[in-house]
């Protein structure tokens, strides 16, 4: 998935991938096929979330579970599709990658402002005639937008999104020293994740590829009074069941300069709706 900012982290749970820098793609093919990735695309632009579900594969349907959780996908990141160009493909008739050029609107949380991009985007086809299906990968199968706010110490702790993953929960966060001095934050040291059920999440610490851990709070952040840094906090987690759910997450350590021991900070009533 795309990472080269919090902006492109956050496009990267609505798009699968960005293609190479300088891609050689075979042509677009006449076709069934080409036909339904437009029907797919098409819906998608036009926010018509659930003619689009119902293209998927049955394991994308499966994995998103019902065509609201689909749509929640697009929905938590303000996401529009404004246009787009099919550049090429590859593979074959069994199963076939479409790219396409994409200009997009997207909600950016590093400015809490809309922001603009041009993107190259992956879709599959799987299948052909009347059976074929769109494989679209890389996304949660649920998302959340959120704005739930604490501040102790002068550190206040902003949760703007949760996304759920097969296999974790992704929290975007932004971190603001309102104090005087600076603070250092330490988010991988002992934070965690709780639910209602009280269920300990803890962060997923990945030094190879960095995939699902963000190396920049996992290196700590030291904040000058005045300033504030948004990451994303991934949490190892099954899959969680359908419906509403409430967590709390803890941010620890956090030490102002001066201080002679860090402190912790409950960030509560994080909630995804049913």
């Amino acid at each position: 998935m795309i990472r080269r900012s919090i902006a492109a982290a956050v496009a990267a749970v609505v798009l699968l991938a960005a293609a190479p820098a300088t891609p050689r793609f075979d042509p677009v093919p006449a076709g069934a096929q080409t036909a339904l990735v437009r029907r797919y695309v098409d819906a998608v632009a036009a926010k018509r979330y659930g003619d689009a579900y119902a293209l998927l594969d049955a394991p994308a349907r499966a994995y998103f579970r019902s065509a609201r959780n689909y749509a929640s996908v697009f929905s938590a990141d303000g996401f529009a599709l404004d246009s787009y160009t099919l550049l090429g493909s590859r593979g074959d008739a069994a199963f076939r990658l479409y790219f396409a050029r994409e200009a997009i609107h997207l909600f950016d949380p590093d400015h809490d402002a809309p922001a603009t991009a041009d993107v190259t985007v992956a879709y599959g086809v799987i299948g052909t005639g009347a059976r074929a299906r769109i494989k679209d990968l890389g996304h949660p199968w649920r998302a959340v937008a959120t704005s739930v706010s604490a501040t102790s110490d002068g550190l206040r702790v902003r949760v703007k999104k949760v996304s759920f993953y097969a296999h974790a929960i992704a929290c975007v966060v932004t971190f603001a020293n309102l104090g005087n001095g600076f603070l250092t934050l330490l988010p991988y040291g002992r934070s965690v994740l709780r639910d209602a059920a009280g269920h300990i999440y803890r962060p997923i610490v990945n030094t190879k590829s960095w995939a699902d851990t963000d190396r920049r709070l996992f290196l700590g952040v030291r904040l000058a009074s005045g300033a504030e840094v948004t990451g994303v906090l991934s949490f190892a987690a099954p899959r969680l069941p359908d419906g509403a759910l409430r967590f709390t997450l803890t941010v620890a350590p956090n030490l102002r300069d001066g201080a002679a021991l860090p402190f912790a900070l409950d960030v509560a009533n994080i909630a995804a709706p049913a």
